[in-house]
């Protein structure tokens, strides 16, 4: 799978772009940039993270590229689709949208479970075939629906990963609480209180770019990443294991407990 290459931005003969409008919309656009800049400054250690795991995202990516069994097309079409999801979250994390990027780190996991499900299916290509008629009328539909629940598909990466598969459900319920669904820590995270003599104000932030949030949101971004990944090795263990990408995950790991290093309780 190819993507087209981005225009080379140093090309002389293009033309600067021009500079925002002060329209409400430009301004959070430009206010997202400054902060998605800002935040990789701040947390140095977290961005150096964070490029580490795209390029083996890139990494998986190239491994599995020539693989050319119908049955794991589809699952390698989802694979990019979780890096794609990840870059969307670490933007919106950066720029200052955390609630929203736990809607985004969400469907990374759904759509790795997705690949996973359809990868290991004991009658190919019953599974793919589902996924690729669900709009085939309304009992195509429903009978991808009742396929893909996210029992089935969760059921599936524990039969084959215990340990993996009860990490990543606990990661897809934080993202549920803080933002995949509007509920009230997500909510209340990115809201400001203000006193001023008898008036109580409360903000609902757009823009919320508090390192320590930033910083949390990201946590939870790669450590979704190390579990979507690993769910890769599941999908296209042989491709991955002949590239070298386990020891670069089990590193990913080992950086990932170094840059936030476990809590100690008593």
């Amino acid at each position: 799978m190819r993507r087209r290459a981005a225009r080379d931005r140093t090309d002389t003969t293009e033309k600067q772009l021009p500079p925002w409008e002060s329209d409400s919309l430009s301004s959070l656009l430009k206010d997202a940039q400054f902060n998605e800049r800002a935040s990789s400054l701040n947390l140095p250690d977290v961005y150096s993270l964070l490029t580490q795991i795209d390029s083996t995202f890139k990494s998986v990516a190239a491994a599995i590229a020539n693989d050319n069994r119908d049955e794991l097309l589809v699952p390698r079409f989802l694979l990019v689709r979780v890096r794609s999801a990840f870059l969307a979250a670490v933007r919106l994390s950066m720029g200052g949208q955390a609630f929203e990027a736990m809607l985004v780190l969400r469907a990374a996991i759904e759509q790795a479970w997705y690949g996973l499900h359809i990868a290991r299916d004991p009658r190919p290509p019953q599974r793919s075939t589902t996924w690729l008629k669900r709009h085939n009328g309304p009992a195509a539909k429903q009978k991808c629906k009742e396929e893909f629940t996210i029992s089935n598909v969760r059921r599936t990466h524990e039969t084959l990963d215990p340990a993996g598969a009860k990490m990543l459900h606990k990661l897809y319920e934080i993202t549920i609480d803080y933002g995949a669904h509007p509920n009230e820590r997500g909510i209340l995270a990115s809201m400001q209180r203000k006193e001023a003599a008898d008036t109580v104000t409360y903000q609902v932030g757009i823009l919320n770019p508090q390192p320590l949030l930033v910083a949390v949101t990201l946590k939870t971004a790669i450590e979704i990443a190390i579990g979507v990944l690993k769910v890769a090795q599941l999908i296209l263990p042989q491709q991955l294991k002949v590239a070298g990408l386990d020891m670069t995950i089990q590193q990913l790991i080992r950086e990932g407990c170094r840059t936030f290093p476990p809590s100690r309780q008593a």
